[in-house]
């Protein structure tokens, strides 16, 4: 889950493909990724995994890094 979490934003929202994220690397705080891309993440997630997270739950927040993703991911 954290590697394909990871391709997926570096993919989808990184300028640069060979920039080098972990899961406890800060996205929305930092502005690696912005606010907007929460939609995304959260269309991804329920593709690619089949769990659908409630839009209260993701916020900038609850999804700043790869391991709070998976955290709230795995509540569902």
């Amino acid at each position: 889950m954290e590697e394909k979490l990871i391709d997926f934003i570096i993919d989808e929202f990184l300028d640069d493909p060979d920039t080098e994220i972990t899961a406890d690397t800060k996205l929305i705080s930092t502005g690696m990724i912005d606010s907007f891309s929460l939609v995304s993440l959260q269309s991804f997630i329920e593709q690619e995994f089949g769990k659908k997270i409630p839009a209260p739950r993701i916020t900038a927040e609850s999804f700043d890094t790869v391991r709070q993703m998976i955290n709230v991911i795995n509540q569902f």
